[in-house]
């Protein structure tokens, strides 16, 4: 009995408790790029290691940090879709009838969908460049900063931080180029070369 109990104690310092507990701090500031509110930093820390821990069953996995982190990511998704969701709502519900906020509405829709690609075209860059990237832009870290904490040149930061840029910019403008016109939320009709003149 003893030796379960042992066993028990044993593994609970293991796998995503200690992952959670080494972590807990960058746990909170990957979620604080989501969450505004230190005590909604706080909540979502406690509910990603309670998922985490309950989803594992107490068992060991082979990548518990990242496990964590993905837990983490997935309930900050939901959040801020459930967060986007109210806000539309509540803009709808505001703007009825009144045609200068229809515009107001559309033009946020249209910063949403920006946001979205952009974090699309981060999500894209290579392992190393988004991290430096993340932690540049994100974390506002300086390129002397970044560079100590990763153990490599300041000059390898700045052009890590360049690459992420232009490979951003380039997505962005790709994806700009083939959204198809919009105009008062209805498409454009595109007219053939000798139509309409």
């Amino acid at each position: 009995m003893s030796r379960l109990m042992n066993k028990k104690k044993k593994s609970m310092y293991h796998g995503v408790y200690a992952a959670f507990v080494e972590n807990e701090s960058a746990l909170k500031r990957f979620l604080g790029r989501f969450l505004y509110k230190p005590e909604d930093v706080d909540d979502m820390a406690q509910e990603t290691f309670l998922r985490a821990y309950s989803a594992t069953d107490g068992h060991e996995i082979d990548s518990p940090k990242a496990y964590l982190f993905k837990v983490a990511r997935t309930m900050a998704y939901k959040e801020l879709s459930r967060s986007s969701r109210r806000l539309t709502d509540y803009l709808e519900d505001s703007l009825e009838g009144d045609p200068a906020g229809v515009v107001q509405l559309e033009e946020e829709m249209v910063a949403q969908q920006k946001i979205q690609i952009y974090c699309e075209a981060i999500a894209q860059l290579p392992s190393q460049c988004r991290r430096i990237f993340l932690m540049r832009k994100v974390q506002a870290m300086s390129y002397k900063n970044i560079a100590n904490e990763l153990g490599i040149s300041v000059s390898a930061v700045e052009k890590q931080v360049a690459i992420g840029a232009d490979r951003c910019k380039r997505l962005i403008e790709s994806r700009e180029q083939t959204q198809v016109p919009q105009q008062a939320g209805r498409p454009v009709k595109q007219l053939r070369k000798g139509e309409g003149e």
